[in-house]
């Protein structure tokens, strides 16, 4: 069993050497617009199908969908390779749905953003503000930390991973209790647990944390009425054109997992686990396919350009600030100072993810697989490969 995972400390975020943009500054433009500024893009399909295929053969991937798309963000280039199943399935085509795990968080803090502009909350309120009984049903130290503190990873709560969802989980085992009956009530029980737990880490530093990002989700919850379900699908995913969806559709590929390529197996999450997982959407987990996760970034790349977007104003500037190695609302400052970018990875069982956006919003790439590393090694060989695909993809431009 894995949860959403910690961003990407790879060549994205820290060695991506510094490169000019090549697409000219011009107006919002179109496909052909771009293909004509950067003639390369003319080739871009079969670049990044070389990417692909470099990422599952020989002894790779389960499978993997890897997109981009530039300055006018009118036009996706996409590629996959390898299969929905292993080993013997059928080959992806590219449309298939995954789970994109922590790079959920990005919409979470944007919701959020747009019910502190409609002035349902502020950045500085306080869980007990919003939820007056956690004043006697949490640990003295989280007494103080805010919405922006519980957004960039600044607040000291637990990191909600494996180890400690399984923890949870035994501890509830053990205490008898009837399973919670909707989704709210076990992010409920999952954050009174939590709430009660010494303080991972002070207040203020960073210390990546989903459950924070579900706190997060539970004071939109308060301040609005609303489930967080309801609230994602109306203000996020419904204005995209989109639906939210919390399992895996018909159309989904098949996770996969294991310590190297060798060892890949179907990843297999117990019933009662995956209840609790799907529960768990404040830090991430909603299922897209690639072309649906374009839209999302087409809103930063026209935000990040200066035309209008559904992203809030101070969404927006937050992330024209971050610096590399600085966090803020579900992304994190990689590449250099001189060619900087907005980055996150996301894994759920059998699934990783990993974006890359030039923060002048001048082009955007993405890989999707359904294959997560496990076995708990040195390194992630999965992300690894992702990271070496996205890093050619961006260093061509």
């Amino acid at each position: 069993m894995s949860y959403p995972a910690q961003p990407s400390r790879r060549h994205l975020l820290a060695a991506l050497i510094s490169t000019p943009t090549l697409l000219a500054a011009c107006g919002g433009g179109s496909a052909q617009r771009d293909e004509i500024l950067d003639p390369r893009l003319l080739t871009e399909n079969q670049r990044l199908q070389d990417q692909a295929n470099a990422a599952v053969l020989p002894g790779g991937l389960a499978g993997v969908v890897i997109a981009s798309q530039y300055r006018s963000a009118s036009k996706l280039y996409r590629a996959c390779a390898g299969r929905r199943r292993q080993p013997q399935g059928a080959p992806l085509q590219g449309d298939e749905s995954f789970s994109t795990g922590s790079l959920g968080k990005a919409m979470t803090a944007a919701l959020a953003a747009r019910l502190v502009e409609q002035g349902r909350l502020r950045w500085d309120s306080r869980p007990v503000d919003l939820i007056p009984t956690l004043a006697t049903q949490q640990q003295p130290a989280y007494a103080g930390i805010t919405l922006t503190q519980l957004l960039d990873h600044r607040s000291g709560l637990p990191y909600g991973g494996e180890d400690d969802l399984a923890q949870f989980l035994d501890a509830w085992a053990a205490g008898g209790q009837p399973e919670p009956a909707t989704p709210v009530l076990r992010r409920r029980a999952v954050l009174a647990w939590a709430l009660q737990s010494p303080p991972a880490g002070p207040a203020g530093e960073f210390l990546y944390s989903n459950i924070g990002y579900e706190l997060a989700a539970w004071m939109l919850e308060a301040a609005t009425g609303d489930s967080f379900e309801a609230l994602l699908q109306r203000e996020i995913h419904q204005p995209l054109g989109l639906t939210l969806l919390v399992q895996p559709p018909a159309d989904a590929a098949t996770g996969h997992a294991g310590p190297s390529p060798a060892a890949l197996a179907v990843a297999e999450v117990p019933a009662a686990v995956d209840a609790w997982l799907q529960a768990l959407q404040g830090s991430g987990g909603q299922w897209l396919n690639a072309r649906g996760y374009a839209l999302w970034l087409r809103e930063h790349q026209r935000a990040l350009q200066g035309q209008p977007s559904l992203l809030p104003g101070t969404y927006v500037r937050r992330l024209q600030g971050l610096r590399p190695g600085e966090y803020a609302l579900g992304w994190q400052g990689g590449g250099t100072v001189q060619s900087p970018l907005l980055v996150h990875s996301g894994g759920m069982p059998g699934f990783t993810s990993l974006v890359a956006l030039r923060q002048d919003g001048q082009a955007a790439c993405f890989a999707f697989s359904n294959t997560q590393a496990s076995g708990g090694g040195a390194t992630d060989w999965v992300a690894d490969r992702l990271d070496s695909a996205l890093s050619a993809v961006l260093l061509g431009h």
